[in-house]
């Protein structure tokens, strides 16, 4: 064993040197295979590496701004003087035909526009045409500039749509040049307008609203009704919330609603807000009347405006030709499945009433919502309307009852009536001339019962009036000395009214330029007079000797039968069918220049006809109130310059 343990070293020691790669083959191959392990992992993770880069690259965003001025997408920003990606070439990245982007909103060129002097505040105010698509513009241009040379308000137009808006292009082909339409362009479409989606537009056109108006504070915005509903909600929506008042003028209504160019922003603000009640009263025996007066209604020009409520009060004896009629009547006439604006009272009581109650039946059919805003249209049986009766009613009412320059005019006016009658309530008076007169109206303290317009406020004031007076007087017997006696022939309530007037120094607006031009809104027929139901009882009984019906007048005056016949001959005023309010703006242009500066414009007429100086008004109507507050109201004394006085003050009721 010894031996051969010793062959084997020497065996070993004579081996040639490489085989000691024997002896280290452990560690070289622990090593070698470590390597090529590593490398496996290295080649792996380069690979993954470089498809992850690819990914990246792939699907990275190129419309992102810097991340000092990145916002919450949902809140448009205004970016003064910057170059952004409006233009062609920066939106070469999306395709045309793409419209769901809705990345965060920019506006780009919206604030260069929005600088001085555009955003200098002056009493003209500020009107705003919003456009989003381009048809529109064709109907908006004319009547914008229009407004723009009537130069009665700062005019302004802003795109907000898709498609960029060749300004120069289309003021060419309008054939409207620099000098002759004076309107600020604005640009407010938001980046990306092209391929942005429905919703991205809408917030868009509701945040460009929002910075304009913060920027120049604007009283109207007006649109089309053409445009997208999005466009028109999104308008509505931000001009409610604004406090700003929204014209959305209907297909084809630009002849029709030319005439607004001619308002000031203080009325324009009032346009969505003013509502009006039509109340008709129909008298027994009236079927006739009624249907005339309704068709007339019907056919009128209500474009751009909420249909007015209609009210009829039936007597308790209806025809049955006319309850068939009202069955079929529809208003509005082509609303099918909207909500009707008809109401249709009939009356239990088949007794004729008395003075008292008429009156309270009258001033009881209306009472309005909102004071400032909504206003009575009292209509007689009698009486027909022109076509334009409604346009020309709402311009006399949004120029001479909110303008900015009326203010001086508006504390004295009662109502606006639609024509001139050619003699008072008495009928010995005749009334004021528009011959006499180069206005166009004049203020004339007559209550008027035909076809005339109350304000809201005053209709008010007449129910607190007449409350008071029938607490002290339940038969309204009582009178002044100076109160005039009106003839039968005009309801009752008229009295009452007259009081209130002169103790208030208020005046109905009459359309004298219509006497002058041979015009006219309303046609009162007279060729079957009816007597108001309180004083039909009272006419049966006034007889003459050989049976020919008599009608007091004033005092113990009597109409006779040749009267009758004098009046019956009286040649109606005939309907004017085309626009009242073109002559009436040049009547206005040619007598008085641009616009009514002062209340002092208008001429006054007291109840008898006779010229006021406006000076004398308020002293008058001191006088009035303080005789009317001792004889009628319970007072021992009035103090007529006390500070505040109101309605109210007229009457003592703790002296009674």
């Amino acid at each position: 064993m010894a031996a051969r343990s010793r062959f084997h070293s020497e065996s070993r020691s004579h081996e040639p040197p490489d085989t000691f790669t024997l002896r280290r083959s452990k560690t070289y191959n622990l090593l070698v295979g470590r390597w090529k392990s590593f490398r496996r992992r290295r080649i792996i993770l380069v690979l993954l590496a470089a498809w992850l880069l690819y990914l990246f690259f792939k699907h990275m965003p190129t419309d992102l701004p810097p991340i000092s001025e990145r916002y919450d997408h949902r809140y448009g920003r205004l970016h003064p003087g910057s170059r952004g990606p409006s233009g062609s070439e920066s939106q070469e990245g999306l395709q045309s035909s793409d419209q769901s982007y809705e990345g965060p909103i920019k506006f780009y060129d919206l604030a260069k526009t929005l600088q001085e002097p555009v955003r200098t505040r002056d009493l003209k105010g500020n009107v705003l045409f919003a456009v989003s698509d381009l048809k529109s513009v064709l109907q908006l241009l004319p009547l914008a500039c229009s407004m723009a040379q009537h130069n009665r308000t700062r005019v302004h137009l802003a795109f907000m749509g898709r498609h960029v808006a060749a300004w120069p292009e289309i003021r060419a082909a309008n054939g409207i040049e620099d000098l002759g339409c004076q309107i600020y362009l604005h640009d407010a479409r938001p980046d990306h307008a092209a391929q942005s989606s429905t919703s991205r537009l809408e917030v868009s056109a509701s945040a460009s609203l929002g910075h304009i108006h913060s920027a120049i504070r604007l009283h109207t915005v007006v649109t089309t009704e053409i445009e997208d509903d999005f466009f028109v909600n999104a308008l509505r929506d931000k001009t409610s919330s604004l406090g700003v008042s929204l014209i959305t003028l209907p297909p084809g209504s630009l002849q029709s609603l030319s005439w607004i160019s001619s308002l000031d922003a203080a009325s324009l603000s009032q346009f969505d807000k003013v509502q009006i009640d039509i109340v008709i009263q129909a008298q027994r025996e009236s079927s006739a009347s009624i249907m005339r007066l309704l068709r007339s209604i019907k056919d009128a020009d209500y474009a751009g405006w909420t249909l007015p409520r209609l009210t009829i009060e039936l007597p308790n004896n209806v025809d049955p030709f006319l309850a068939r009629y009202l069955s079929n009547f529809r208003w509005p006439v082509n609303g099918a499945g909207s909500e009707s604006r008809l109401v249709i009272r009939h009356r239990l009581d088949g007794r004729l009433m008395t003075p008292v109650q008429a009156s309270l039946r009258t001033v009881e059919s209306f009472y309005p919502v909102a004071a400032s805003t909504s206003h009575l249209l009292l209509l007689s049986s009698n009486a027909e309307l022109s076509s334009n009766y409604f346009q020309f009613l709402m311009y006399t009412l949004l120029e001479y009852g909110y303008s900015s320059q009326a203010t001086g005019m508006v504390p004295h006016l009662a109502g606006i009536s639609l024509d001139l009658p050619r003699y008072g309530p008495d009928l010995k008076t005749k009334a004021p001339s528009g011959e006499q007169s180069s206005k166009p109206f004049t203020l004339w303290q007559v209550p008027a019962s035909t076809a005339v317009l109350y304000f809201g406020d005053r209709w008010v004031e007449f129910h607190t009036f007449l409350s008071y007076r029938l607490l002290l007087d339940p038969e309204l017997t009582s009178k002044t000395k100076s109160a005039p006696i009106l003839s039968h022939e005009y309801p009752a309530w008229l009295l009452p009214m007259l009081e209130m007037m002169q103790a208030r120094g208020y005046y109905v607006l009459y359309p004298s330029f219509m006497d002058r031009e041979g015009l006219s809104a309303v046609t009162i027929h007279s060729e079957l007079p009816q007597f108001p139901e309180e004083y039909v009882a009272e006419k049966e009984d006034q007889t003459s000797d050989n049976g020919v019906p008599k009608i007091n007048l004033a005092g113990d005056k009597a109409l006779t039968a040749d009267d009758e016949i004098a009046r019956l001959m009286r040649q109606e005023q005939k309907l004017y069918g085309n626009s009242l309010i073109t002559p009436l703006l040049e009547a206005t242009v040619e007598q008085q220049g641009d616009d009514f500066s002062t209340a002092r414009d208008f001429p006054l007429a007291s109840f008898d006809g006779e010229k006021r100086e406006w000076g004398d008004a308020w002293m008058l109507a001191s006088q009035f109130a303080e005789e009317f507050a001792m004889s009628v109201g319970g007072c021992a004394s009035y103090h007529a310059d006390q500070e505040g006085n109101t309605v109210e003050s007229l009457f003592c009721l703790a002296a009674t």
